[in-house]
């Protein structure tokens, strides 16, 4: 514990030093996205909203230190289902800071070369390993466990609700292996923070990543991951398999069992993509392990249109229905405008996977329906 202490100081120091070098950006950029949709089921159940609306600002001091800062507005916009806040006196619109972090690469200002570049990370964020996943739900990525829930936000990215104050140091040794020492906050509490110790790393067509984390629990989890990826002409092939690892040994934690995954991904000339993963979890009837599925068919069928099909299919030998959830959709771009149709089915029942929809404005109360999303990207 005294040695965790003495890394976090050190890091905080770090920080401060960082901070201090920032003193006049030089460059200031902003970029962002905003998804608006509707979805209707055929019990006239009507749902429209915000999928995703962020703003982004990123100031440059120089080569070497940033500072980022991210907005979202989506929880809080006003939508057509729903009466308009201004109606009910309450504010219209409370935008929520996502992220906002410095990043100061001291081994770039210190001019060390790629032997060993140490990057520092300060701020409100979250911190992952990278983690590997084949499909568009993307839940096989089991490895992807830091500084929030697992969900491969990468380094200092950013998820409403989970930001957490915390510090970071990505080294990147001989640029092929990255070693992590990151905390939060709450790092030291007796019942487990957040807290990360890892490497990831990638050596030609193999990709690696495994470290330890408390995951706000005592023991705290092992992620381990690896991923392989080549080509033959015109097709290319990505295999992977996750791991994480619950060194817990209390029943009460929630998921207090180790999980696994596996999967693997086909693309032919770039344009035509088949895969699938299967992922094992815990059956919400019986607590049991067991396993689920899933995978998609992408067809990019010109530069500019394209149809998607992602079905998930539960495995829990009590659920109600082994073909879970099924998301299809044809999408089309206009400049930096692009438009999504499609159709989402779950099954609402206790045994569901709760999957959800991906690309979907929302599950339309686990009703499902035809769905349409305009997003635009800046």
């Amino acid at each position: 514990m005294k040695k965790a202490l003495v890394v976090l100081l050190v890091l905080t120091c770090l920080s401060a030093v960082a901070f201090a070098q920032m003193a006049a950006p030089t460059a200031l950029t902003v970029g962002g996205e905003v998804t608006y949709g509707m979805i209707y089921s055929s019990s006239s159940q009507f749902t429209d909203g915000w999928p995703n609306g962020h703003i982004g600002l990123t100031a440059t001091v120089d080569k070497n230190n940033s500072a980022v800062m991210d907005f979202s507005w989506w929880n809080t916009a006003p939508t057509f289902a729903n009466l308009p806040s201004y109606s009910t006196g309450k504010p219209m619109y409370t935008p929520d800071l996502e992220l906002a972090y410095i990043k100061s690469d001291i081994g770039g200002a210190l001019n060390l070369g790629s032997t060993v570049d140490p990057v520092l990370y300060a701020g409100l964020g979250v911190f992952d390993l990278p983690g590997y996943d084949m499909t568009q739900f993307g839940s096989e990525r089991l490895a992807a466990l830091g500084i929030d829930a697992g969900n491969a936000d990468g380094e200092m990215g950013a998820e409403a609700g989970s930001q957490y104050g915390l510090v970071a140091l990505d080294t990147n040794v001989m640029s092929m292996v990255h070693i992590v020492l990151a905390a939060g906050g709450d790092a030291f509490q007796t019942s487990g923070g957040q807290a990360l110790i890892g490497t990831y790393g990638t050596v030609g067509p193999l990709s690696f990543e495994a470290g330890w984390t408390p995951r706000e629990s005592k023991s705290g989890y092992v992620p381990v991951g690896v991923q392989y990826a080549t080509t033959f002409g015109d097709i290319a092939l990505t295999a992977m398999a996750n791991a994480a690892f619950n060194l817990n040994s209390s029943s009460s934690l929630q998921g207090n069992k180790s999980n696994y995954s596996a999967g693997a991904k086909v693309v032919y000339q770039g344009n035509y993509t088949l895969d699938a993963a299967i992922i094992t979890f815990q059956s919400k009837v019986s607590g049991d392990t067991t396993e689920k599925l899933t995978g998609d068919l992408m067809a990019n069928l010109t530069p500019t249109f394209g149809v998607v099909a992602s079905p998930y299919f539960n495995f829990d030998p009590k659920a109600k229905d082994a073909f879970d959830t099924f998301e299809v959709f044809a999408w089309t771009t206009f400049g930096a405008t692009k438009v999504r149709v499609g159709y989402l089915y779950t099954v609402n029942d206790i045994t569901d996977l709760q999957a959800g929809n991906d690309y979907a404005p929302s599950n339309n109360g686990h009703k499902g329906g035809i769905w349409v999303t305009v997003d635009y990207n800046f």
